[in-house]
């Protein structure tokens, strides 16, 4: 039922004012640069060379540089600055490569950047690509770490399977992400 109110409906008004206050709290962060993290990457069921489905989780900090825009369009130049990454995907995944999507998060400077994500892995190495909730994306690398064991880690995939490993991660904005 719409009631007049001075020419105007009281439906029409109320959308107005509905739409205006979704517009208002939209927080978007958005970032263009380059990242270089470390961290953990935990596989469940633990992976071996024989693809299985699983999930994985990554957690990683490092550091970030670019320009970080907070949602009050307020332009932040960042050099090396703190960051820390947080994934969590499934997919089809082995010791020798695989699959796997999900989401996730990026926080800079107490702001949180989320996103899709996806890999395609191969032994030791994933392409990964990220797509920002609101827009943009970002692409990178993780690799096992150097300071893994490689006859460790191939033992584990010939037996009971491979549960963690350390990662190296690299990223770089296309040209920004926003979520």
């Amino acid at each position: 039922m719409a009631v007049k109110l001075a020419g105007v409906t009281l439906t029409i008004l109320l959308c107005a004012v509905a739409t205006a206050l979704a517009a208002g709290s939209a927080r978007t962060e958005t970032f263009q640069g380059t990242c270089h993290m470390t961290g953990l990457l935990t596989q469940s069921p633990p992976i071996t060379n024989t693809p299985q489905e699983g999930r994985a989780s990554a957690r990683v900090r490092g550091t970030c540089s670019g320009t970080l825009t907070d949602s009050r369009g307020r332009t932040h130049e960042l050099s090396d600055a703190p960051a820390r990454y947080a994934a969590r995907a499934g997919g089809a995944m082995s010791c020798g490569g695989g699959t796997a999507e999900g989401q996730g998060y990026l926080q800079i400077g107490g702001r949180r950047i989320r996103f899709l994500f996806s890999e395609v892995r191969g032994p030791g190495v994933a392409a990964v690509s990220l797509q920002g909730r609101a827009a943009g994306s970002a692409t990178g690398t993780g690799h096992v770490a150097a300071d893994e064991n490689p006859v460790d880690i191939a033992q584990k995939c010939s037996g009971s399977g491979l549960r963690t490993a350390h990662l190296d991660l690299d990223l770089a904005t296309t040209p920004s992400i926003s979520g």
